[in-house]
């Protein structure tokens, strides 16, 4: 079940600073009034400094808030600026596969290839996610998906953790939630369902959380191990104190992550600060977008 509030890039020419055989790309075209802060202090991150932080960093983990195409927008630029890196890119929206997706063929449309590689085009509210998907087309070293299969999360939200394909669960086991992450995730659970998730099946909904989060961090160490990986999945997945980082620091505490949150302008998810900070490093604050009322038919 998706929650109806999301879980969240940008950029410029990096300076003589970078390494010299690395060549960048032009300022990116970026979405208007976006600003990229410093996730526990709110200071002004210049682009050119996002994209060296990138540019630096082995794993990257792109949030997002699903229904505005502006944070696909803005990932897109980051990840077209940053082609010189050549990075692998896990979606959330692809199925989980042992292996990368073929690229679209020769005249094949990105409708036809999204279909016969198994994205939910109606689910994701496509063309919401074209930026990011086409960009990752033209520039990403390989395409990962991470996604279960509902009949696998419906069987996860009724037994729990264990009853998740083996190296997920295993996974799972080896880092386990404590009692604040865990307390965390609920509250997340709680608020993204309008406050109406019965505390009897939260624990279930959590353990579909965990789950995920560990196909996530499966996937990108496959799509990481010949080069750079980045994440593309909602907000909640990329968090430094519940999500995939936690399973990251496990398999690949040698490399240099870069957690990036993306919220909204007006919203309490874009005020920088102790909580943000624990949350994400950089906070890209976008314009927020016309939606109706999610919780007004529940």
């Amino acid at each position: 079940m998706r929650s109806v509030s999301s879980w969240l890039p940008l950029i410029l020419l990096v300076g003589a600073g970078c390494a010299a055989n690395t060549a960048l790309s032009s300022k990116p075209d970026l979405p208007a009034s976006t600003v990229v802060l410093d996730a526990a202090t709110g200071a002004a991150i210049p682009p050119g400094e996002l994209l060296r932080r990138a540019e630096a960093a082995y794993f990257v983990l792109l949030g997002e808030i699903h229904d505005n195409s502006l944070h696909h927008s803005a990932r897109g630029a980051l990840l077209a600026a940053a082609q010189a890196r050549h990075p692998a890119v896990v979606f959330e929206q692809f199925p989980r596969a042992p292996g990368p997706i073929a690229p679209p063929a020769a005249g094949e449309s990105e409708e036809v290839w999204l279909d016969a590689r198994g994205f939910d085009r109606k689910g994701w509210d496509w063309p919401l996610h074209a930026p990011i998907v086409s960009a990752a087309i033209a520039h990403a070293r390989e395409i990962w998906g991470s996604g279960l299969s509902r009949d696998a999360l419906r069987t996860v939200v009724q037994k729990g953790t264990g009853a998740a394909p083996p190296p997920l669960g295993d996974l799972i086991r080896q880092v386990p939630l404590d009692a604040e992450a865990q307390g965390a995730m609920d509250h997340e659970l709680f608020e993204g369902h309008c406050g109406k998730l019965p505390a009897d099946r939260i624990w279930g909904m959590r353990a579909a959380q965990e789950v995920r989060d560990a196909s996530m961090a499966e996937a990108l160490m496959a799509a990481g191990a010949a080069g750079p990986a980045w994440l593309i999945a909602g907000n909640s997945h990329v968090r430094t104190d519940i999500g995939v980082p936690r399973f990251l620091r496990r398999l690949a505490p040698a490399r240099k992550l870069l957690v990036v949150g993306i919220a909204e302008r007006g919203t309490t998810a874009a005020v920088p600060g102790a909580a943000a900070g624990q949350r994400y490093e950089v906070l890209i604050v976008t314009s927020p977008v016309t939606r109706e009322d999610p919780c007004g038919g529940l």
